[in-house]
């Protein structure tokens, strides 16, 4: 692997599929819009992400206002994408990386152990994480297959049209994320 990318840097391309599109080049979607939010999760049986894609989904309109966009990279294969999306919905690209070959391209890790996974000792990690079981439990969701590494931290890496990176997070929990509100303030 290359060296870790950060903010100021160009951004690893690659050739994705979406359970509806195939060979589409990264370096090509950016092109659509001033910044792309890349953004990193687990798979889409995690109740958890399904809240964070709800969330995206909600708050879309005000990202395509101020000409951007999402590519949202999951662990999940077509076959599970197709069961549980369309084309529309949700209504930004949605990449399957069911072998994980993106996560280390932008140095994304595991956390070490289910505890790692939250900071029990954060009130504000705590806080986001009472919210994703409240917004779960409020509209039906649960836990879904499994799929790629459970204990897998999420990322995101904000992109302008040059594929410079302008910023890059990289998750030390899974409730360690810009919420959707935080990446409209990005742009």
């Amino acid at each position: 692997m290359s060296e870790k990318i950060i903010a100021g840097m160009k951004a690893a391309d690659f050739t994705y599929c979406t359970a509806f599109k195939e060979g589409i080049r990264l370096s090509d979607k950016v092109q659509e819009a001033d910044k792309t939010f890349l953004i990193f999760l687990r798979y889409m049986g995690c109740t958890s992400c399904q809240v964070d894609i709800m969330d995206y989904s909600e708050s879309y309109p005000q990202f395509k206002e101020k000409n951007a966009q999402i590519v949202l990279v999951l662990q999940s294969s077509v076959e599970i994408m197709r069961a549980q999306t369309t084309a529309e919905n949700p209504p930004f690209d949605i990449v399957c990386d069911p072998t994980m070959s993106l996560y280390p391209i932008y140095d994304l890790k595991a956390a070490g152990s289910k505890e790692e996974l939250i900071d029990k000792n954060d009130p504000a990690s705590m806080a986001r994480l009472m919210y994703k079981r409240e917004k779960a439990a409020a509209n039906g969701l649960t836990h879904g297959e499994y799929e790629g590494e459970e204990l897998q931290l999420p990322g995101l890496f904000v992109l302008d049209k040059e594929m410079n990176v302008l910023h890059a997070h990289r998750a030390k929990t899974i409730t360690d994320m810009p919420t959707a509100e935080d990446m409209l303030e990005m742009i």
